[in-house]
């Protein structure tokens, strides 16, 4: 009896490692060669904040205090996520997202959470930049985070920067 059973499970077996071979093979899994940078191509490092971003970025640090993390140059999809049903709407999202960077997130220290995008206005923007604008004002809106503009040119003190994040100026 015992032989009955050993052929019973080889042929479970058997057909459990054809199913994964056959699913292997429906999911098209390809295998990806390692990145190689190609000869002829450099890199090198540059600054993440032009000057007059940096100043802004500490007067914000300033403004904030302990009360929010301040991160630079955030990518738009990371403070989101997306839910939908179908894949490929959601596929397409995510590319219209993909290259968006935000100039500064303000985050909650307890939950992580970005409470609010401070967005630098440049004078002169184009066409594509104020579309770009609108699709991250509209992504942010949906999702529940404010949305701050501030000039790049403007002169800010940090309680008329604490007024315009909408916080109660930083005590002395």
């Amino acid at each position: 009896m015992i032989p009955r059973v050993e052929a019973i499970l080889i042929g479970v077996g058997a057909v459990i490692a054809l199913a994964l071979v056959w699913v292997v093979r429906r999911t098209g899994r390809v295998q990806v060669a390692a990145f190689t940078i190609p000869p002829g191509v450099s890199f090198t490092a540059q600054p993440l904040l032009t000057e007059a971003e940096a100043f802004l970025y500490n007067l914000i640090r300033l403004a904030v205090q302990d009360r929010f993390l301040v991160f630079a140059q955030v990518p738009l999809w990371s403070l989101v996520e997306i839910a939908s049903e179908d894949r490929k709407t959601r596929s397409a999202i995510l590319g219209k997202l993909a290259l968006k960077r935000l100039d500064f997130v303000l985050v909650h220290p307890g939950t992580r959470m970005a409470v609010k995008v401070v967005k630098l206005d440049e004078p002169l923007s184009s066409p594509q930049r104020r579309d770009r604008d609108r699709l991250v004002e509209q992504v942010l809106q949906a999702a529940g985070i404010a949305f701050i503009r501030l000039k790049t040119q403007g002169a800010y003190t940090v309680p008329a920067l604490s007024n315009l994040l909408g916080l109660d100026p930083p005590e002395s």
